[in-house]
Order: structure tokens, then sequence, then C-alpha cells
């Protein structure tokens, strides 16, 4: 359990200063992505690269820095990008190395994988990379042992948690507060959201594509005044599509084309809520939650919720 010391601010106490919330980046190639998760057959065009460079350049503009999960087949194809990255100022994680899901895996599969994954991008950076997001959020109760693979490869903190997770651990499934889990790693769940009285993802992405704007801001208002920090997500290809991306029918597939509708709206959702919210990277959004963490990657946006 998380010391009191470490404890969010008890629900109605307002913050005193604004609260920082964390802005993630899933560095994933589409084409690949569908390929190997979902099993289609489209060529391999590897716009990832263009997409993250222009993903850059607009956080430059907007003066905010994000945690970027970068899988291993992207870092070993780019490691270019990886160290422009680095040199920007964002902080960087591990998303495996084939973004296979950690059931496909089976447990030796997962360990190898997801070592190569950290391995490729220390080697690349020279320094420890200790922060993991499973791919496609491939961590389930039926896999709860790919926790104690990570840990004995030395990652030290996860953001791979949904609510059928937390729910699976004895966990109140919108209980969004990080945990210790045995053996030294800490967990920080995903944002969620209650509707119809189930608990839902509501962390960007897929799930927030289409909901109006005024209600994200709404619910994540109330989070933050209940000292609750959030943790919103893209894809490059969804922030700033490249080529055939920006028509992702014209694969040929109708799971790509279905999925491809809301490509592109995340750079102004994220310019939005930056003028409401002040983000920053995982391990400084939640540092008070991490003993460990010295890492503090600070945005220059400084508005209040």
């Amino acid at each position: 359990m998380i010391p009191p010391d470490k404890s969010p601010l008890p629900a109605g106490r307002p913050s005193i200063e604004p609260l920082i919330n964390a802005l993630v980046f899933d560095i994933d190639d589409l084409a690949h992505s569908l390929n190997e998760v979902k099993g289609t057959n489209l060529p391999n065009r590897y716009l990832v690269e263009q997409e993250t460079f222009a993903l850059l350049e607009s956080l430059e503009i907007m003066a905010l820095k994000a945690t970027m999960f970068i899988p291993g087949y992207v870092a070993r194809r780019f490691p270019g990008l990886v160290r422009e990255i680095d040199r920007a100022g964002h902080e960087i994680g591990s998303h495996g190395f084939k973004h296979w899901v950690a059931r496909r895996l089976q447990r030796d599969g997962f360990r190898e994988d997801a070592s190569a994954g950290k391995k490729i991008l220390e080697d690349i950076l020279s320094k420890e990379i200790d922060t993991f997001r499973a791919p496609d959020w491939g961590i389930t109760a039926d896999t709860l042992w790919a926790y104690d693979e990570l840990i004995s490869l030395g990652y030290r903190v996860d953001n791979s948690a949904q609510p059928s997770l937390l729910k699976s651990l004895g966990r109140a499934p919108e209980d969004m507060t990080p945990f210790s889990y045995p053996g030294g790693l800490t967990v920080i769940p995903v944002t969620s959201y209650r509707f119809w009285g189930r608990v839902f993802p509501f962390n960007g992405g897929l799930f927030c594509s289409y909901v109006p704007i005024g209600l994200q801001v709404n619910h994540f208002r109330q989070l933050n005044r209940r000292g609750i920090p959030i943790n919103y997500y893209c894809h490059p290809y969804e922030f700033c599509p490249q080529g055939v991306n920006r028509q992702a029918w014209k694969y040929g597939s109708l799971r790509a084309a279905f999925y491809g509708i809301h490509f592109g709206r995340y750079r102004e959702t994220i310019s939005r809520l930056a003028k409401v919210f002040k983000f920053a990277p995982l391990q400084t959004a939640y540092r008070r939650f991490l003993p460990h963490s010295n890492q503090v990657f600070l945005s220059s946006s400084e508005t209040t919720p």
C-alpha cells in the first residue's frame, strides 16, 4: 500500500497549487500494429518516424513535455528518433518489443519481450529505463505474472492497469490511486469514468475520441479537485497522421477505416486541454507516489484547472 504521506488529498479537499497531470504517447506504427495485433495484412509503411517528428514539433510549440512509450521494433528501426525524443526533454518508457499482449507471449516470451524492449532503449540512450506500459493494455487477470517479471527486470513503474485489472487485484475498478504491487512496482492506473454502473477507461485514445471536450474537461476537473491526477494519451497517428494514415480507409481494411475516422483530432483536443490543465510526463505528475523518483520534467503551462 502507499504510505500515508504519499496518499492523495481526501475527497472534496481542493489542491493549493494546480495539480500536474500526465501526458503520454504510445509511439506505435499503425500498419505494423494492425498487422501484429489485429491480424491484417497491410504493407508496413513505417510512418511512425514522420508522425513522431511532427508530434515533437507541435509539443515544442505548445511548451509541453510528455512520456513516450516506445516499442522495441520502432527503436531498432529508428534509433535517431529515440535520441531526438530524449534530446527534446521527454521521458521515455518501454512499450515491449513486438507490441504483443502478455497472453499471446506467455510468461517466458513476455519476459524476453519486456527485457528486449528495455535493453534496446537503454543501449541507445545509455541510461536506465524503468517505466513500462503494456501494448494494448495487455496485462489481465490471467497474466498477473507479468508484474512479477517486470519487477525482476528492474522496472519500477507501470501504467497498464485498466479497471478490469484493478478489480482482479481486489481493488475498486474506479480507484485511480497509484499503489505498490508486492515486490516494488508502483502501478499507476489509467484514468477512468463510471457510466451506467460500469467503469470504463477514459484517458484519451479511442476511449475519448468522440466525447465532447466539455464533458472531458468537467470530469478531469472533478478528479483534480479531489487531488487525483489524470493520465491522458494518444498515438502519433491520432495526433498528426501522415501519408496514407490521413485516409486510413485506403489501407483496404475495414478495421483500419473505422479506427481512422478520428485521426488528427487529438492535435486540437490536447491543445485545448493544455489551456485548462497543467501537463507533464508520468513520473513528474505522479512523483509524490514514487519514493524512488527524482525525475522532474516541467511544462511551461501554468494554467489552473
